[in-house]
């Protein structure tokens, strides 16, 4: 078994992580779900640091995140996670999210260990942390599917990575593409379920195009593609209440 199972995180929600309507933009909470994960990763001794030695690093591949609820400016929120073992080269997290003792969200989540040099996944199996017993619980009853995407797609924007999109891997952050596709999709409902998929990484200097489906069953899909490459990088599914 891990030394720590299971961490518990606290947050305050600061008025620069609230949208316009006074609520937790979704991109922070992402910010808030990886810094659970580094820490607890980190106390079991699989964190950045041990990975930087191996010459790796930790990228999320996918995510599917629930709200019930979203918390606002000034709420005490805490955030439970905990790795859940492996599938193939990935690797298996999730989280509960709390306010007032209460469960308002969930996510489950997939990483991949990168080698630094050739930027190709690494096998779990060389890795002597996925061999532990870890916990049985899911917070989401599902994983974090390859997302389809049947519907046509118009491009809407187009834009260039800066440095301050970058993160210590030196490409840009999870929570960057996050704010990108929140900042192209055009509904002022709430976000009730959202999935993205991490295809490839955009570095800096990059330019990228944002195209996006019509809102069909409350529901929208969005990709961001590589303007030199054509590669995707990203798609995600947004789900609206």
């Amino acid at each position: 078994m891990l030394t720590y199972p299971s961490g518990v995180y606290s947050f305050s929600v600061k008025s620069y992580y609230s949208d316009q309507n006074g609520k937790i933009s979704l991109n922070s909470l992402f910010h808030f779900l990886q810094e659970c994960a580094w820490d607890n990763a980190r106390m079991n001794n699989f964190g950045f640091e041990y990975l930087e030695q191996e010459n790796a690093y930790w990228v999320l591949s996918r995510a599917l995140v629930q709200l019930d609820e979203y918390p606002e400016w000034k709420d005490e929120i805490s955030i439970k996670t905990w790795p859940k073992g492996a599938d193939g080269f990935l690797a298996l997290r999730d989280f509960l999210i709390f306010k007032n003792d209460k469960i308002i969200g969930r996510a489950s989540t997939s990483w991949l260990i990168l080698d630094r040099t050739t930027k190709r996944p690494r096998k779990l199996d060389n890795f002597n942390f996925i061999h532990e017993n870890f916990l049985n619980e899911s917070a989401i009853d599902k994983k974090p599917g390859k997302i389809s995407i049947d519907s046509p797609l118009s491009q809407i924007d187009s834009r260039k990575v800066y440095a301050s999109d970058m993160d210590v891997n030196m490409h840009v952050n999870n929570a960057t593409y996050v704010r990108w596709i929140m900042d192209s999709v055009l509904s002022q409902k709430p976000v009730n379920e959202f999935e993205i998929n991490f295809l490839a990484e955009l570095l800096l200097n990059d330019l990228f195009v944002v195209s996006l489906t019509e809102t069909i069953d409350s529901t929208q899909f969005v990709v961001i593609t590589g303007t030199e490459s054509k590669r995707e990088i990203c798609r995600a599914r947004i789900w609206y209440q």
